[in-house]
């Protein structure tokens, strides 16, 4: 860790860091781990890795205690304790079987990394896990705040969605009456090989020799350049097939051959494919398959978190589980039928400072709603963020 002196203008950099200032907000002394301060000293060599570990875990511990319980199980040893652990534990089998299928890193001596990069340089990995209704996931990633430019990682930039494109190919295809399919790449950061070397300590649940490390030969989640990786790889595809990147919506791609055209819209690994004729709808479908590991989706239920229900006139874009949000924020039996009221002039109080209030969360909760399914409600909240600085 590096630390800017300002009395001598140089610039510090320890490999043991203490932050005693945290000793005030955590007074638990019922765990097994040395939590009153961040201890990065030999972190990595290998020998605070089980140190680190327990951290983590006693970390999850007092935030379920302080009411931060969420919906993401933050720690493997989190996991392994719920009454779910069977299902965690299949879970982590079946990332690290996918793995193992796509080659994702292989076993090299922790001497030979240390030649090739510096020890700073080889990653944490971290279990994510998510439980939804319909299954349990885990998710194996890095930790990138380790990466350096340079050694570990060049450019990073990839294109992402905008809802002004995801709208306008359901408006296309609503228009000119084409079938509309939406795909799921399983695994998609996998597929690309990374350009540069990489190390990461063996996460928890695979059995590896002492001073064993991976090298990655694959992306893998939560490295700083998989998402362009991905990009470029799903980008040489889609060139192989025909299909042209557009200038104003790089995520968005078009095939024509003749009077045949199809459209696809891509947002890393969820996408978007509609064609002006069914058989080149299957025609598309199929050469993606031979790429990719795709997962098609029977019925269009939701896209990004967005809901979406089809209609006779077409597609209904909306973000029930944010309005829900912002309705508990601040509950009310008021119901009004218009985003505004009438004839409203509101003025800001210079006295008060909204920094520490709910009103920019709810500010910002509405400009997404008003981006993503498009509600009458855009004149009102920009209006209302107006006054976000100083709120009455």
């Amino acid at each position: 860790m590096a630390f800017w002196v300002p009395e001598n203008k140089t610039i510090i950099k320890l490999s043991s860091v203490v932050f005693d200032e945290s000793r005030h907000y955590i007074n638990n002394t019922t765990y097994d781990a040395n939590v009153n301060s961040i201890q990065v000293c030999n972190i990595f060599d290998g020998s605070m890795v089980n140190e680190i570990n327990k951290q983590d875990w006693s970390v999850s511990q007092l935030s379920e205690q302080n009411g931060l319980e969420s919906s993401i199980r933050s720690t493997y040893h989190k996991a392994m304790i719920s009454k779910h652990n069977t299902n965690w534990t299949q879970a982590i089998d079946e990332e690290i079987e996918s793995m193992q299928t796509e080659d994702v890193f292989v076993p090299v001596d922790l001497n030979v990394a240390s030649k090739e990069v510096p020890h700073e340089s080889i990653l944490r990995t971290k279990w994510v896990f998510t439980e939804k209704p319909e299954r349990f996931k885990a998710r194996l990633v890095a930790r990138s705040f380790c990466q350096i430019h340079g050694i570990n990682y060049d450019e990073t930039f990839a294109p992402t969605l905008t809802f002004n494109s995801l709208r306008l190919i359901f408006s296309t295809a609503c228009l000119n009456d084409w079938k509309i399919r939406t795909f799921y790449v399983k695994v998609a950061f996998l597929h690309r090989f990374i350009d540069k070397p990489v190390y990461i300590w063996p996460p928890l649940g695979i059995k590896v020799p002492k001073l064993k490390v991976f090298k990655l030969k694959k992306a893998l989640y939560g490295k700083k350049q998989e998402s362009r990786c991905w990009w470029m790889h799903l980008k040489n595809i889609l060139q192989e097939i025909g299909f042209k990147s557009n200038s104003k919506y790089p995520s968005t791609y078009t095939l024509n051959l003749g009077d045949k055209q199809a459209i696809l819209w891509v947002h890393i690994d969820n996408e978007v494919l509609t064609s002006s004729l069914p058989e080149l709808l299957v025609q598309v479908s199929s050469q993606l398959n031979s790429y990719l590991k795709i997962k098609w989706d029977k019925t269009i239920s939701g896209l990004v978190g967005i809901s979406i229900t089809e209609t006779d006139k077409g597609f209904k874009f909306w973000k029930p589980d944010l309005i829900d949000k912002l309705t508990s924020l601040n509950p009310s039996k008021i119901i009004v039928k218009t985003p505004f009221m009438e004839n409203c002039q509101l003025v800001s109080n210079l006295s008060l400072n909204a920094m520490d209030k709910p009103h920019l969360k709810r500010i910002g909760i509405l400009l997404y709603i008003a981006q993503a399914s498009c509600p009458d409600i855009a004149y009102a909240v920009n209006y209302l963020a107006c006054f976000s600085l100083h709120t009455n």
